[in-house]
């Protein structure tokens, strides 16, 4: 670690600070476009009211009058929320396949897929569930239109009180381990015990004993740590707190720019940016629980819990420009509760030792240490990237903040509908109440027009109020047209609207969005080659949820990772005609060049996602099934039972025939059987012309109805087994 820093603990934190306030100086334009387009997406603008209405505040009457529209026109908001929609869908159905990079690793493409199939539908699912939406929102909805997602891998450990015995720690003692279960007792050499019990006994080497205990259990407070080496020297055991895992997996967060992540303003590459800081917020037990799980400095954990309370970076700096907390629930009050937690600030930083080898090297501190860190060294990922990925919605320039959310093109849009809408409802109002003619009795009046308003006069014929307009199909034309203009530009199908061009757009954004994650899976994939053990790995399993025995063999390699869907496979009308158009397809294919396995499986999961992974069958465990169910049958004739044939045909009749014939071979008795008793061979010979001409119905008649003939040397005819004479002769007794 030492070979990568080029200054002292306290230089090193004030260049990471330095660093991180100009970034939040630079993002002031950021934060600017972000809050236009939170206000632009929600209707949010100064002098708002619960009912939709200008009224008169401070004594100023609102133009055209009080109590005249103020409509919210919800079309951004709709328009972001279609393509939220869109995108969960497009990741949570598109098939995750893996191809590898070197041709020697092909073999494991299938354990990979595999893998990070069983991640998204298991141990991660919950998590990305809330992560995918917010990748969207961020992309769509934020301006700029991007979404940076962190990935780390989550090690959650809790302290559990444990007896420990004088032996379990000599074994941690003597190799150095964390816990009594990490200990090799291969590693455990004699004179390592024997200084260990002269360490626990020796009353002078009270001080050494109190240190390493203080070492090994850095939760434990000195004064428990002496009332425990008692306990150890009176008992032979004491309680002791010993870290237990909760969660061992890979993680993901996605972050909001200029707010969780900060980096130069100008970065057109993540992977090359100068630095990345990331912050996040802790409570106080987070911070002690840091000490044991993650290797943090207890001094310095103590000091921001000292001084380090709702400090920020953005308010402490006088260019900051987060210097208020930000109400993003509407009218009320703002409840910052960042005011009650810590701030923590990851600085990632890509350097090189005086060897030239580079690395990520990674600082973690707080504003209220002056002197050091919480923790320092090199991220001990083995990819060697920055543990972050970044999606934009469009890319206008080299760098990613030219990408803008939906709300910066649509946004007039918005404006013009609700111009439209307000001048609508207002003529309204007029013509239901208009203005009223009365006399003036004395003196000056103000005019004010406005629905059941009095105009006052001195003669009835001194003022003639213009009258009111009637309602014309112009403002509603407009409407209509500066919507259908929004949902063109948006890609969302209108009447007249050009379904190939709203499914090439459709397809771009779901392509795009599932590149962010791509680019994500394949950081996790490198994470788990890394972390997960042995053990782990053979608990994963497949679709039907049973262990598939994975070893760390069967996903090593370096991978490119793909997210595929066809955007049309969201809509079920055309799911149904694609299934449709696949079984005329399948009419035209006698000679079986079109794999009939995975249709049927993809056509359940367009149509039934949330289903699908209990309705399809791996193809291996829907053929025993068949040979189950047909040497049950035999067995069935055996005993002189006919199996039910059902008059709407039966699957797979060349596979059953084949078994049939198999079960009836491999059993001498049954082959005996089948010479001497009449029964059993009529049954059976009366099942082969069942299943034989089930055959001929699905495989043969349709291809003699195209051709009026049957190819006579036709390759699937010659696999279906029939005995000379069309009787049942089971192999091996043809004498």
């Amino acid at each position: 670690m030492n070979a990568y820093l080029a200054t002292d603990p306290k230089e090193e934190v004030c260049d990471a600070r330095k660093d991180l306030e100009q970034i939040v100086f630079d993002c002031g334009e950021v934060h600017a476009r972000q809050n236009s387009a939170w206000n632009t997406r929600f209707n949010v603008w100064d002098g708002q009211t619960d009912d939709g209405r200008k009224h008169s505040q401070d004594g100023e009457i609102p133009t055209p009058f009080d109590g005249s529209s103020d409509a919210r026109i919800p079309l951004l908001d709709g328009v972001i929320n279609d393509k939220v929609a869109l995108s969960k869908q497009a990741f949570w159905r598109a098939e995750v396949q893996a191809s590898p990079i070197e041709t020697s690793d092909t073999a494991q493409a299938a354990s990979v897929s595999t893998l990070l199939r069983w991640l998204r539908r298991v141990p991660m699912r919950r998590e990305l569930v809330s992560e995918i939406e917010l990748a969207a929102q961020y992309m769509f909805g934020d301006d700029p239109g991007l979404a940076i997602v962190a990935v780390d891998w989550l090690q959650d450990t809790k302290l559990v009180r444990t007896p420990l015995s004088f032996d379990d720690l000599a074994a941690m003692y003597a190799t150095g381990a964390t816990t009594p279960a990490e200990a090799d007792p291969e590693r455990m050499e004699p004179e390592m015990l024997a200084d260990f019990i002269d360490l626990m006994m020796n009353a002078e080497r009270a001080a050494e004993a109190q240190a390493w205990l203080a070492t090994a259990f850095p939760s434990v407070s000195r004064s428990q740590l002496r009332r425990l080496i008692r306990e150890l020297r009176k008992d032979g055991a004491a309680d002791l707190p010993v870290p237990k895992i909760r969660a061992n997996r890979p993680t993901v967060t996605t972050l909001r720019y200029g707010h969780d992540v900060f980096f130069p303003v100008g970065t057109a590459d993540i992977q090359r940016a100068r630095r990345i800081h990331r912050v996040e917020w802790l409570n106080e037990e987070e911070l002690n629980e840091r000490v044991t799980t993650q290797g943090w400095g207890s001094d310095e954990v103590d000091e921001v819990l000292k001084r380090g309370r709702g400090q920020t970076i953005a308010q402490e700096t006088s260019r900051g420009t987060r210097t208020a907390p930000m109400s993003f629930s509407g009218q009320g009050l703002t409840v910052d509760e960042t005011q009650n937690l810590f701030e923590i600030v990851w600085s990632y930083e890509r350097r090189a030792d005086e060897m030239g080898i580079a690395g990520i090297y990674c600082i973690v501190w707080n504003s209220a240490l002056k002197d050091g860190w919480l923790w320092a060294g090199l991220c001990d990922f083995d990819h060697g990237e920055y543990p972050f990925v970044i999606g934009t919605r469009e890319r206008l320039g080299r760098q990613v903040t030219d990408s803008r959310g939906l709300n910066k093109p649509l946004a007039t849009h918005q404006q013009e509908i609700k111009v439209q809408r307000d001048a609508r409802s207002n003529n309204t109002q007029m013509i239901a109440s208009p203005p009223m003619k009365r006399k003036l009795m004395a003196g000056a009046a103000e005019l004010i027009l406005g629905p059941n308003s009095d105009v006052a006069v001195q003669k009835m014929d001194d003022f003639e109020l213009v009258p009111m307009p009637p309602l014309t199909e112009a403002s509603l034309e407009m409407e209509k047209t500066t919507r259908d203009e929004a949902n063109h530009y948006a890609g969302i199908l209108t009447p007249d609207g050009d379904p190939n061009r709203i499914f090439m757009l459709t397809q771009a954004e779901a392509d795009n969005f599932n590149a962010l994650w791509c680019g994500v899976f394949e950081q996790v994939v490198a994470l788990c080659q890394q972390f997960y053990s042995p053990t782990e790995l053979a608990l994963i399993t497949g679709g039907d949820d049973k262990p598939l025995g994975l070893g760390p063999d069967d996903i090593a390699g370096r991978w490119n990772i793909a997210l595929e869907i066809d955007a049309r496979d969201l809509n079920m009308e055309f799911v149904i005609k694609k299934l449709d158009t696949y079984g005329k397809l399948l009419a035209l294919d006698p000679q079986g060049v079109i794999d009939r396995t995975q249709p049927p499986a993809w056509g359940a999961a367009a149509l039934f996602p949330g289903m699908a992974s209990r309705m399809i069958q791996p193809m291996a465990k829907v053929t025993q099934k068949l040979i189950d169910e047909e040497e049950g049958n035999v067995a069935k004739m055996a005993l002189g039972m006919e199996p039910r044939m059902p008059e709407d045909g039966i699957d797979a009749p060349q596979t059953r025939l084949q078994a049939m014939q198999a079960a009836v071979a491999k059993s001498p008795r049954l082959a005996q059987q089948w010479a001497a008793d009449e029964m059993f061979r009529a049954l059976l010979e009366n099942r082969q012309k069942f299943l034989m001409q089930q055959y001929t119905q699905q495989s043969i008649n349709p291809t003699v109805g195209r051709l009026g003939t049957n190819p006579i040397q036709d390759p699937n005819a010659a696999a279906a087994p029939v005995a000379p004479g069309g009787e049942m002769t089971p192999p091996g007794m043809m004498g």
